[in-house]
């Protein structure tokens, strides 16, 4: 007879739940635990107290610590879900290529969450706020239409458009972690402690960027919008400059077509609807070339501003644009383009109607007028934009010289042929790598983008063979104007991809 006591399975589940694996262990072992295992570790890493008056949470970067391991740019993506090759913190690379003192630092990089933000003073529907207590500038993602100013207007190419959202999305430097006393993502993964959230008076913010300085070498300079951020431990040779590691890359830059077709039709539709005006009103009807040439100025105007809604990542939210108008030149220039829409329509209408002379020609000067202020807006976008090769004097001859050459086409043939010459010899002065004021422009045209260049120039060679030719066969006129406007919209897309991208270090590869 057995002694052996019997087993039940009671007993069964008893015994097991002595033999708990690794999870189980783990969990047991945290039960009762109130704070994170290393929190004394990532508590160093941040302010034990507050921003006070004056002050604001900054990113403080030490360049010797860096490694380039990108545990921050894993971390950030993972803890705010990020979409695939979507990224708020880059890591990029400076060299000084000076031997024996050659030498690399890598450089990890988010938003500087500036004092003076650009993003926030261009957006159209104010989607960006920055935080009155913390300094933080966050982005309002219900409030974005995808207009994707900010990445312009930003001199860090820190806002990253998101296809899939059709918003622009950024670095909040993790307030939500912040106010719970936790650091954010990018800090808590760095392995060797390169990164710290710090508290830094405004007034020093101000002083350093007044100075003229950069945050790194090949930056923008911070007089834009006054960077919070603190790089530590720069290296630099007294013998050699210390430059971006992708300072050479040619890879041109976004092409923004529907922009480059909205700016080209309704600076060609705002110059039709002056030299329309000006014939009208200086020679009567009888002089004018007909009441074709109106409807042709008014229905561009309208092609534009359509062609301008393809650029918004959500085009119904479009009414929102005109919130930004006490600040923004984007949402100015949308205001004014909408009432010159109704203008222009508003002045075709009076060629049907038998109105007295005072009411057709305010109609006339108040289309002109509207359509000549909506291409200074139009200018002035970017303009603010800080970019030397979209500077005031840049832009603003690039714009004038096109409203003033295909408007006068078919009224003033002589005058096109003058500015569309002056025109095609400013491009050809900016494209030669010898004397052009922006080396890195002009490599760019002669090298990725040299088939855009030679197309651009075909196109306005011809324009002027047949403009010329109208003026003695007047059936050359349509044929000149639209090879004219043709070359323009090429010639447009070379300011947009031939302009060199303000941002932080990049890699050796350009990215």
């Amino acid at each position: 007879m057995s002694l052996a006591p019997s087993r039940n399975l009671i007993d069964e589940l008893l015994e097991d739940q002595q033999s708990l694996n690794a999870v189980e262990r783990f969990s047991q072992a945290h039960r009762n635990t109130t704070t994170p295992a290393l929190e004394s570790h990532y508590r160093s890493l941040i302010p034990l107290s507050k921003p006070g008056a004056g002050e604001q949470y900054s990113f403080e970067v030490d360049l010797d610590a860096c490694s380039g391991c990108k545990a921050c740019v894993t971390a950030c993506h993972s803890l705010n879900g990020l979409d695939d090759g979507e990224s708020w913190r880059d890591v990029g690379a400076l060299i000084t290529p000076a031997i024996p003192e050659a030498a690399q630092q890598t450089v990890t990089t988010a938003c500087h969450h500036c004092s003076d933000p650009a993003c926030a003073n261009g957006c159209p529907t104010l989607a960006y706020e920055k935080d009155d207590e913390t300094g933080i500038v966050r982005h309002l993602d219900d409030q974005c239409i995808g207009c994707q100013y900010c990445t312009m207007t930003c001199p860090y190419d820190v806002p990253k458009y998101n296809d899939r959202l059709g918003i622009v999305r950024k670095c909040d430097m993790c307030q939500s972690r912040l106010k719970e006393g936790e650091a954010p993502a990018c800090v808590q993964a760095c392995p060797s402690e390169a990164i710290r959230i710090r508290i830094v008076p405004v007034e020093v913010i101000h002083n350093r960027a007044d100075k003229g300085n950069t945050l790194v070498p090949g930056a923008a300079p911070s007089t834009i919008t006054k960077p919070s951020t603190t790089f530590l431990n720069l290296r630099q040779s007294e013998n050699s400059a210390t430059v971006s590691a992708d300072e050479g890359n040619l890879t041109p830059a976004h092409a923004h077509l529907p922009l480059v077709i909205m700016l080209v039709l309704t600076q060609v539709a705002a110059g039709v609807l002056l030299f329309d005006v000006i014939t009208r009103i200086t020679s009567g009807e009888a002089g004018s070339p007909g009441k074709w040439h109106a409807i042709l100025g008014a229905g561009l105007a309208m092609a534009g501003l359509i062609a301008a809604t393809l650029h918004l990542g959500r085009p119904l939210q479009a009414w929102k644009s005109f919130l930004g108008w006490r600040k923004s030149w984007l949402s100015r220039e949308i205001l004014v383009f909408g009432v010159w829409s109704g203008a222009a329509f508003a002045y075709v209408a009076t060629l049907w109607l038998d109105l007295p002379a005072f009411i057709e020609n305010g109609v006339a000067l108040g289309a002109a007028l509207s359509g000549l202020s909506g291409v200074f807006c139009s200018v002035m976008v970017y303009v603010f934009t800080k970019r030397p090769f979209w500077s005031l004097s840049q832009t603003g001859t690039r714009f004038g010289l096109t409203l003033v050459a295909a408007g006068s086409s078919f009224t003033f043939p002589a005058l096109s042929l003058i500015a569309l010459s002056a025109k095609l010899g400013f491009e050809f002065y900016l494209r030669n790598e010898a004397r052009s004021p922006f080396p890195h422009s002009a490599k760019t045209i002669n090298g990725p983008l040299r088939n855009l260049w030679e197309n651009r120039v075909i196109c306005g060679i011809a324009a002027l063979a047949l403009i010329a030719g109208s003026i003695a066969v007047p059936a050359l006129a349509l044929p000149g104007f639209i090879t004219l406007v043709a070359g323009e919209l090429l010639a447009r897309a070379l300011y947009f991809q031939a302009v060199k991208e303000p941002k932080m270090p990049g890699n050796i590869t350009g990215s």
